[in-house]
């Protein structure tokens, strides 16, 4: 009786229906989870209900109210956190581990199942008004941007009219430096990129230059046609000669022989029967070299603007608001419009650098400065502008003027990271925590030089200049503040067959000496070049060895890049160079660290990226070199795990081989920039212990070989990842996101390669906003690349803000055996990448839009003609979109991102 008595209380106790809850979460999670998507059925349904009412026609073009979006944004928030625990409890073991461990887990699956449930049908069961606001009227255009540019609208007529006339194939447009060729020519291919194509099947926009040379504008002939850049002339004549083309040559300096660039002359013999349309446009400074060039009489002379249209440009880049306040500086502004003397370039450029001027004093400042320049001492119209965009210049801090000098004389070697390390490595960017805050400071000198009109990048991240803006920072390095005569900067040219031959005397007075192209000797220097700072010898495969001595002359130095160059070890005088602060020896044939790199007390950046056989960095090397910030031997190099600890204290970013997961801990401490996980014994890598710290900048993650890896989890937080490659990791099946969006995630990442795994979906490629390439290869086991549920293909349908493939231009499938469908619903395909695909027999559907006819580019698909030749079409007219190419090897061996060779 008295253990009856006793146990009254806890049968009390278990009748509690707050009890009875909990003892539920423990032994029935599945049955609280069957609940919740009970009730997010109903919440979607209601969702989709409210969604169909938004899109009906008569609503488009209005603006929901912000509680109706408000109740969408929590249905979404809702949605994702349910489907996240389903993931949670289908992937945790509930029954795993210690009895404690086991209710714990099972409790916790119950209790926010439950808290859910009650928050999704409290959702569910609000009351919403769906109402709509008119879209307020965009702002009133500018004037100016109205009016500006009526000579180029009737030129654009003009010069199409000519391409539309049989009898006409060379057209030639000239005119002064600054008039606005380039412009008038990008808007002549803009045209042809619509509706009115006229038929051409290739639209070909070269940029040339005055020093250029002709294998350059073959690579980008071949680039643009998608050909290897090897591809010579005969190749690209045979793509040609059967195809309508015209080719829009940018910026010549002198005749060009079509011929020699693969082009089949409009006027030759072979092709005056020819049923194909081969039209040339070319933009020249010269008048006599569109003669040459065979233009006749169809040529177009692009003329400075009058003053009404000169005047709207410049109010369209100074700040309008400060010119319409006061007469005063409408005079003013007007007067300086004036000495611009209609070229669209000093208008641009001397109206953003006034647009921050708010003062009659600084108007007044301005113009006097412009009105005694002293143009009357430079010869030449576009010359005589130099002094007025020097205004541009002068507008400038200090070190972003340094930087702008350095980027304009240097620009035509690199490419807009590499400019970035460039200035780093001159001590331009200033000190830095990181790399990351290095960059970010870079990139804002970046974002104020292309605000300013003076700086510019093409689609590959080169750096584009205009010439007129190059010709001004020579004459201000040469006579305000930077003395050419010490700038020894020469391009050779790669078809030169003797060896040039170097004036070791101009050495002596040097300061800055930077050679690229077919050079095979290095002057021997018998005098010391106490000047010499900066030394960039690049890109030259023809120079394999350094003259023993050469180093010893050169005792000042701060900047070594020998990048690119043949050589297979460094001297042992390198020692000499004891004030050398940045050693760039990336992909060049040296396979060690010579043990004389101690006596470079003062480095602070050692780059030897690509080096072949590296392998372990001497101890003894790091240890002493207390100054390094940056430490690049990524891929094959590695520093052992002692020394990892020692960086610590200093370096600022590293990048090297992983070869354990002691030093994958150890570099969680570090801030990462480029890693190679090889060969390591894991099987979940979480990857915030690669990129999501404090100080973290990874940017390349190559993970190979690595056998037990099954799962990689993305945590929430954004990444600065570029290059992504995942190579034969066979048992990876899963890639968990945990808080963060794919796209959100891997908001920049550019290329990604996947190569021997088993991924079961890779749907989350679908919406990255960058990716530019995208290459999957040797997956035995995938059948569907891309697989979305229907519901989501439906909201997807609707939603306009997630595109797939936003910047999506190469797609390579290579040998995938199971692969059936590229895709379970149709792709938009925004920039209509290339596509290659090899060795996948069973893929006999595209997932092309029936739409795909509206635009008139053709998409090139690299394929075997089997392939190609068993493929079903739901749409019969999508094929004579594509360009078939069978001429390329049927099993490519060598198939890699160009981001890794």
């Amino acid at each position: 009786m008295d253990l009856v008595k006793g146990c009254l209380p806890l049968c009390s106790w278990l009748q509690n229906p707050v009890v009875l809850q909990h003892i539920s979460f423990v032994f029935h999670p599945k049955w609280k989870l069957d609940e919740l998507e009970s009730a997010m059925r109903d919440l979607i349904a209601k969702k989709k209900d409210i969604q169909g009412e938004l899109d009906h026609p008569q609503n488009r073009g209005k603006l929901r109210s912000n509680q109706l979006q408000l109740w969408l944004n929590k249905a979404g928030e809702m949605e994702d956190k349910v489907n996240q625990l389903l993931v949670d409890y289908s992937e945790g073991n509930c029954d795993a581990g210690s009895w404690f461990q086991n209710c714990y887990s099972r409790h916790k699956i119950g209790s926010e199942a439950f808290n859910l449930k009650e928050k999704i049908t409290q959702l569910t069961a609000q009351q919403l008004e769906i109402r709509f606001t008119d879209i307020p009227p965009p702002k009133p255009v500018p004037e100016s941007s109205k009016t500006v540019g009526k000579n180029i609208i009737s030129n654009v007529d003009l010069a199409c009219s000519y391409l539309a006339d049989e009898t006409v194939d060379i057209i030639g447009i000239w005119g002064m430096g600054g008039v606005g060729k380039s412009t008038l020519l990008k808007k002549i291919r803009h045209s042809l990129s619509g509706d009115a194509n006229m038929g051409f099947k290739h639209v070909l926009f070269i940029q040339a230059s005055k020093d250029i040379q002709m294998e350059e504008l073959r690579k980008q002939i071949a680039k643009s046609l998608q050909l290897e850049p090897s591809a010579g002339k005969e190749d690209i004549f045979n793509v040609l000669k059967i195809s309508n083309f015209v080719l829009l040559l940018d910026n010549i300096w002198e005749e060009v022989d079509l011929i020699d660039l693969g082009i089949l002359h409009p006027y030759s013999d072979n092709n005056s029967t020819n049923q194909y349309k081969h039209k040339v446009i070319f933009t020249t400074r010269s008048e006599d070299v569109c003669t040459k060039m065979g233009a006749g009489e169809k040529i177009i002379k692009v003329e400075c603007l009058e003053p009404d249209e000169a005047w709207d440009l410049f109010k369209h880049n100074v700040n309008l608001d400060v010119i319409e306040s006061d007469e005063k500086f409408k005079e003013i502004a007007w007067q300086v419009m004036e000495k611009c003397g209609g070229l669209p370039l000093a208008l641009k450029v001397v109206g953003k650098a006034m647009s921050n001027k708010k003062s009659v004093q600084d108007w007044e400042f301005i113009l006097s400065s412009i009105k005694n320049s002293g143009t009357s001492e430079v010869q030449g119209v576009e010359e005589s502008l130099f002094p007025i965009l020097k205004f541009s210049y002068d507008n400038l801090p200090g070190n972003i003027q340094q930087c702008f000098l350095c980027a304009s004389i240097l620009g035509w070697l690199l490419m807009k990271d590499d400019l970035l390390l460039f200035w780093m490595g001159l001590g331009l960017i200033g000190d830095f925590v990181d790399l990351q805050e290095a960059y970010c400071n870079g990139e804002n000198i970046l974002k104020t030089l292309e605000e300013s009109c003076l700086l510019s990048f093409d689609d590959d991240g080169c750096v584009s200049l205009h010439d007129v803006i190059y010709e001004m920072a020579v004459w201000i390095a040469s006579g305000c503040g930077m003395n050419m005569n010490k700038w020894i900067v020469k391009k050779y040219d790669w078809s030169t067959v003797e060896i040039p031959s170097i004036n070791a005397e101009n050495w002596r007075s040097a300061d800055r000496v930077i050679l690229s192209g077919k050079m095979e000797l290095l002057p021997i220097l018998s005098h010391q070049c106490f000047d010499l700072l900066c030394l960039m010898i690049q890109s030259n495969s023809c120079l394999k060895n350094i003259p023993e001595g050469f180093f010893r002359q050169m005792p000042n130095l701060t900047y070594l890049n020998l990048e690119g160059t043949c050589i297979k070890e460094l001297p042992k005088d390198i020692k000499c160079l004891v004030n050398l602060q940045y050693l760039n020896i990336s992909s060049t044939n040296i396979s060690s660290l010579p043990k004389e790199l101690v006596y470079l007390k003062k480095l602070q950046y050692l780059i030897c990226r690509y080096l072949e056989g590296l392998g372990k960095v001497d101890e003894d090397l790091m240890s002493r070199l207390q100054k390094l910030k940056v430490i690049d031997i990524f891929p094959s190099g590695w520093v052992d795990l002692e020394q990892l600890k020692k960086l610590k204290k200093h370096v600022k970013a590293i990048g090297m081989r992983v070869v354990s997961k002691e030093v994958l801990q150890q570099l969680s401490c570090l801030p990462t920039t480029w890693l190679y996980l090889y060969n390591l014994d894991i099987i979940s890598l979480p990857f915030d212990t690669l990129s999501c710290k404090m100080h973290g900048f990874l940017q390349f993650l190559i993970i190979e070989s690595c056998p037990r890896l099954e799962q990689i989890v993305m945590y929430g937080r954004k990444t600065h990842l570029n290059i992504l490659i995942i190579l034969n990791v066979e048992k990876l099946s899963n890639i968990i996101w945990r808080d963060l969006l794919p796209s959100d995630f891997f908001h920049v990442l550019k290329q990604l390669l996947i190569s021997g795994c088993n991924l079961d979906n890779l749907a989350w490629v679908l919406h990255l906003p960058c990716l530019y390439q995208f290459q999957i290869k040797d997956c035995a086991k995938v059948e569907t690349l891309f697989y979305i549920e229907e519901r989501e293909i439906q909201q997807q349908e609707v939603s306009e803000n997630r595109p797939t493939f936003p910047t999506l231009q190469i797609l390579q499938l290579y040998n995938l055996p199971k692969l059936v469908s590229i895709s379970n619903f149709a792709l938009d395909f925004p920039r209509f990448p290339s596509l290659e695909v090899y060795q996948c027999l069973n893929l006999k559907k595209l997932p092309f839009k029936s739409d795909i006819n509206n635009n008139q580019r053709m998409i090139n698909i690299d394929c075997e003609r089997e392939w190609w030749e068993s493929l079903e079409w739901e749409d019969n007219t999508i094929p004579s979109h594509l360009w078939p190419n069978f001429g390329r090897d049927e099993n490519p061996n060598e198939c890699t991102t160009s981001g890794s060779e």
